[in-house]
């Protein structure tokens, strides 16, 4: 079946998309396996009227808005490729093919998180990552800070905003003797140990506990997270990308192949807050639409 335009991502972004393309009379399809990053999460926060909604709340009333514009479809499949042809692109899931004149990439991040045994049980509940999105819900407690060297002074400067409770771990990464004294001064604890475990229950983190065996009590951490955009269905196109691996678009978020945009996270190559990916997913569909009208005029 043959559409103006396909959003791949059923997020923030690529619903903003869809409900912009509705009311521009787009006949659109959005294509979304429905396996979001933060999933893991109960609440989402700082999207004003919407603040502390669950993700997937967020995204049902998302979806029922967009319903109301009869040229927005849904499927609710996988893509595993896209190729170039002479109408556009030809988008493939596991089960079917479609074409399209133009596309919009807003699939969001690939996370993987810290190797740290026990980790997974208390992300989204205890351990996060973006103090703008969970410091609020996190303050006053004991935090474990377990971040890298290079982002380590960084994090507790904007953590200290949320605790005066700060406790440092590098997970076998040594420090300088500056941020030692540095952090002694702001009587904040580091622990250079590698993490041998996490424990806790229900989800709530209570001990850091190191390679030599000596267990930390805290309250809950933020840590480091590592992203990418990196997907196999890109793999037949020739999408530019800058020296750190963020795709190259233009202020109208249109990417090296012509017609092919993308939006929100994946454009920025960063996580984010769902109300700037749902503002920048809005904006590169206006893009679209004026691109489209201007050359058919």
């Amino acid at each position: 079946m043959d559409y103006e335009i396909i959003v791949i991502g059923g997020g923030p972004a690529g619903l903003s998309a869809a409900l912009n393309f509705g009311r521009g009379m787009m006949h659109t399809l959005v294509i979304d396996e429905d396996k979001p990053r933060n999933r893991v999460t109960s609440e989402s926060h700082g999207y004003l009227t919407q603040d502390g909604i669950s993700p997937a709340e967020f995204k049902q009333k998302a979806k029922q808005d967009i319903a109301k514009y009869k040229d927005v479809s849904f499927l609710a499949e996988r893509v595993i490729d896209i190729k170039e042809n002479d109408d556009g692109f030809e988008v493939s899931t596991q089960e079917q093919s479609f074409t399209a004149r133009q596309v919009l990439l807003a699939t969001g991040l690939r996370e993987q998180g810290p190797d740290i045994p026990g980790f997974s049980n208390f992300y989204g509940q205890s351990i996060f990552y973006c103090p703008w999105c969970d410091g609020y819900e996190m303050r006053n407690r004991k935090l474990a800070v377990i971040y890298s060297v290079e982002m380590m002074t960084h994090m507790v400067k904007l953590l200290s905003n949320f605790s005066k409770e700060l406790i440092v771990f590098t997970n076998g990464e040594s420090v300088t003797s500056e941020d030692k004294v540095w952090l002694k001064a702001k009587k904040i604890d580091i622990y250079t140990e590698s993490i041998t475990d996490l424990s806790g229950e229900n989800g709530q983190l209570n001990h850091v506990t190191l390679e030599n065996g000596e267990k930390v009590e805290v309250e809950g951490a933020f840590s480091q997270m590592q992203w990418d955009t990196h997907f196999d269905f890109l793999e037949n196109l020739n999408l530019k990308r800058d020296d750190h691996e963020k795709f190259e678009v233009n202020a109208f978020g249109e990417t090296s192949i012509k017609h092919f945009y993308i939006a929100g996270e994946t454009k920025d190559n960063f996580a984010g807050q769902i109300i700037d990916a749902a503002a920048n997913g809005g904006m590169v569909a206006k893009m679209i639409m004026m691109t489209q009208i201007n050359e058919d005029f």
